[in-house]
């Protein structure tokens, strides 16, 4: 079964039967008893219109245009605004007629009246009855352009109706250039407008149109039950003309001949009751014309069935062919006109099979030229680019109104300034005292900080070397008698070593008070650890009763601070020489490594251990007293983070007690 997707000029008849207000029967035999007995012409006039209105709601087009008719007589264009209205529902009759030629000619009458008139709504509705002819035309570009002329209309006199039917519009022309999610877009804001004006005729066939959208895109599960929504609102509301549109466009979806020719049947009796050379109609017909090809297209040649399958074919599409020429409805025409040429080559006559083919082909090009898209998408960025423009005239407005009062407040300012400038001068002399004076108490407490931190220090690694030098000298001096040789020996050596020792924790101690100084920075260079390691040995060698192993097997070089790292190391040691006094078999081993350029110095001990909290100092810079081991943690925290080193701790009681130093081996943040 060929499906025509070119249905995009879904219902022009719409226009007609929705626009007015709908009227019971018994009215047009009220207006028309009144008008048979009324004389006077402008009140004559007045009744015409409102017959002709209820004519097209009950789908009497010839009696509406009849009616009508009467009004150019009597008014002699001398009521403008009468005249005006009775050429506007003229070309509403003609456009339902598929009269298109005629509805052109009186759109184009009404316009220049409603225009003098200054009346927008009326306006906008023409502008809409001329994107409805030049859809039938297949004019794309210009029906697009009516369209959105009419819709900047109607938001601005925010006309729901009239928007409901232009995005209706939209949604089919999208659809028949292939755009689907504008379509969608465009659908689903008809059916909000419909929902709005709470219509269940106008509700059926917007829902209609967006099931027309998914069917169109392959989504059959979302259309169906769209078509099944929009059947229901227009039979609850026995709109004929809903019934029959969704019925024709839900056919479409069925994939079972016999089931689409039977909906299809069912609405085509509608179209030939109320509009039998409607769009809509040759539409239906040509569908018809489709689907009994491709059924004969099942069928052997030769067939006798076969054979009257294709005349049925023959005659649904020569008659929907026939409406799409005489309504200048090129989509329809075309695509039917296709079915027929292969309709006429089943049948052997390849003549007229190949001269339908060649029109077709002709016509086709133009009519689908991506000049015609590329200017209907032009359209839509106009309309968008002329709502931006009045977003931005708003805008501008509003900044104007901003920057009035902006100066009315800025003189009152200025004002108000005047009389508080002395007030305002003294509090801020106030502020910038206060504001001097927490900086200096901030430097203070920092260098009071300082100061006890490193008296601290002092009183631990000075006051007990050198308490030791003074007790050797008074012994000396004293009770020289008490030593032999070999003791004096012994303390002389001990007292030197103890002097050179202290010597070094002055030098520790000045490194670390140069690192507290304001903007000092350590220098870096390239060290061996090699070096390091044979610094410390030296330094310690005199602790006899400890062992110190370093290993370095892979001769790790790094780029740091020689003195800063050999300060921290040597502290380390001195920690560890420290705790490891009363250890059995007291053991100290330094291990250096290197991996994806990050150094690894390691120094473990077979010591005591300790708890988390003696090693506070290592990270807590609030932590101040209760110093109790070496130059303290606190010159290694302090030194470790001038040379962006880390430094992590395991200690375990009763089994030693593990720390380690991480420093990239080329840093490129000092």
């Amino acid at each position: 079964m060929i499906l025509n997707r070119h249905i995009a000029f879904f219902f022009a008849l719409l226009s007609y039967s929705l626009l007015g207000q709908a009227k019971v029967k018994n009215q047009a035999e009220v207006y028309l008893t009144q008008n048979q007995k009324e004389t006077n012409p402008e009140k004559k006039i007045g009744l015409n219109i409102k017959l002709a209105e209820i004519y097209l709601t009950e789908n009497q087009f010839e009696e509406a245009l009849k009616t009508l008719k009467q009004n150019i007589t009597l008014g002699k264009e001398k009521n403008k605004i009468k005249l005006a209205d009775t050429y506007t529902i003229m070309a509403r009759a003609y456009i339902a007629l598929a009269e298109i030629d005629s509805a052109y000619l009186f759109i184009n009458k009404a316009l220049p009246l409603l225009k003098n008139q200054n009346n927008p709504k009326a306006v906008a509705k023409c502008y809409f009855y001329l994107s409805q002819v030049y859809q039938y035309k297949a004019d794309f570009i210009k029906q697009a352009d009516y369209s959105f002329k009419s819709i900047a209309i109607a938001e601005k006199v925010k006309d729901t109706s009239l928007l409901e039917y232009n995005y209706r519009n939209l949604a089919m022309l999208y659809l028949d250039q292939h755009n689907y999610p504008e379509a969608l877009k465009k659908s689903f804001l008809s059916v909000k407008y419909a929902k709005q004006i709470n219509t269940p005729k106008r509700i059926g066939i917007a829902l209609g149109s967006v099931a027309e959208t998914y069917s169109m895109m392959h989504d059959s599960v979302k259309a169906e039950k769209y078509f099944k929504a929009a059947l229901d609102e227009s039979r609850k509301a026995k709109h004929l003309i809903g019934i029959a549109w969704n019925l024709t466009n839900w056919a479409n979806l069925k994939t079972n001949d016999d089931e689409e020719i039977k909906m299809r049947t069912e609405a085509q009796e509608i179209w030939d009751e109320i509009s039998p050379e409607n769009i809509m109609s040759a539409n239906n017909q040509g569908n018809l014309g489709n689907t009994y090809y491709e059924m004969a297209l099942k069928l052997r040649p030769g067939d006798l069935k076969r054979t009257q399958i294709l005349d049925k074919a023959e005659t649904y599409l020569k008659k929907s062919i026939a409406i799409s020429l005489k309504s200048e409805n090129l989509t329809n025409y075309l695509e039917f006109l296709k079915t027929l040429s292969k309709v006429y080559g089943l049948k052997g006559d390849y003549k007229k099979a190949f001269e339908s083919q060649e029109v077709y082909q002709q016509k086709n090009d133009s009519l689908f030229s991506q000049e015609n898209k590329n200017a209907i998408a032009k359209l839509e960025s106009e309309k968008e680019i002329a709502i931006k423009n009045k977003e931005i005239q708003l805008n501008k407005l509003q900044l104007e109104s901003k920057e009035r009062q902006k100066w009315f407040y800025l003189l009152g300012i200025v004002s108000l300034a005047a009389v508080g400038g002395l007030l305002l001068y003294q509090n801020t002399i106030r502020k910038k005292v206060n504001v001097k004076l927490q900086a200096l108490n901030s430097e203070l407490n920092l260098a009071n900080k300082t100061k006890t931190r490193l008296f601290s220090i002092l009183n631990h690694d000075l006051r007990s070397p050198v308490s030791s030098l003074i007790h050797f000298l008074h012994l000396q001096k004293e009770s020289p008698e008490l030593l032999d040789e070999a003791s004096k020996t012994r303390l002389q050596d001990k007292t030197i070593l103890g002097a050179e020792n202290l010597l070094n924790s002055m030098e520790d101690i000045l490194q670390w008070s140069k690192s507290q100084m304001e903007n000092f920075k350590p220098n870096p260079k390239t060290i061996a650890i090699a070096e390091l390691f044979e610094e410390i040995s030296n330094h310690f060698s005199s602790e006899e009763e400890i062992q110190i192993f370093f290993k370095n097997p892979e001769k790790v070089i790094l780029k740091t601070d020689k003195d800063y790292l050999k300060t921290i190391m040597r502290n380390l040691t001195g920690n560890a020489v420290k705790v490891l006094k009363g250890t059995d078999k007291p053991l100290i081993i330094w291990e250096a490594s290197k991996k994806e350029g990050v150094v690894y110095l390691k120094i473990q001990d077979n010591g005591p251990g300790a708890k988390k909290e003696q090693f506070r100092a290592l990270y807590d810079e609030k932590e101040v007293a209760g110093i109790k081991s070496g130059l303290g943690m606190h010159l290694i925290r302090d030194l470790a983070k001038a040379i962006h080193c880390e430094i992590e701790v395991d200690s375990k009681i009763d089994f030693g007690t593990t720390i380690l130093i991480k420093l990239k081996s080329e840093p490129n943040n000092f």
